[in-house]
């Protein structure tokens, strides 16, 4: 097998920091219009209660409602809290990605995983970087300096010919 790529990057809180922000910019629109549609559907629901009397229902509806919103407003800053405490973050976990004709493989120095391409799920590119999601949330970044095998500009066009239908 040919070794088509091959990029090694390191974890740091500082890269951390830079894909929260790219991945932020790319989904906060979908998460706020669904968050304003779930709370305008609640609003109407607890206005409908006390309309019609339900008193004791229209309480429910504004304890779920601002329950809701603690949970769409405080979870992500959990999630980011926990991530930059993580040990790939705190411990600058290096990754080596190699990348084959029909697979990849990602090695951090203790244990190397091998990865189809149709379990990546979409690749952006950014300035400096490529993003390669693994899921909705998940994903690697490669710095495009840190490329050792093949040129950061034939990477994307590569990545794109192989994860085609999800482009």
């Amino acid at each position: 097998m040919e070794i088509r790529f091959e990029n090694t990057t390191a974890y740091n809180l500082q890269e951390y920091k830079k894909f929260v922000n790219f991945h932020s910019e790319k989904n906060n629109l979908k998460y706020y219009l669904y968050t304003l549609f779930i709370s305008v559907l609640l609003i109407f629901c607890m206005i409908m209660q006390f309309s019609y009397g339900r008193i004791l229902l229209g309480i429910c509806f504004i304890f779920v409602f601002v329950i809701f919103l603690c949970y769409r407003f405080l979870h992500p800053l959990y999630l980011v809290k926990k991530e930059a405490s993580s040990k790939k973050v705190q411990k600058q976990m290096k990754n080596t990605y190699t990348f084959y004709d029909d697979f990849v493989t990602i090695f951090n120095g203790e244990t190397k995983v091998k990865l189809r391409y149709f379990k990546f799920y979409k690749i952006y590119e950014e300035g400096d970087r490529f993003y390669l999601y693994l899921d909705k949330t998940h994903s690697y970044v490669l710095l495009k300096n840190n490329f050792s095998i093949g040129k950061p500009e034939d990477f994307y066009g590569f990545m794109k010919k192989k994860l085609w239908k999800k482009i």
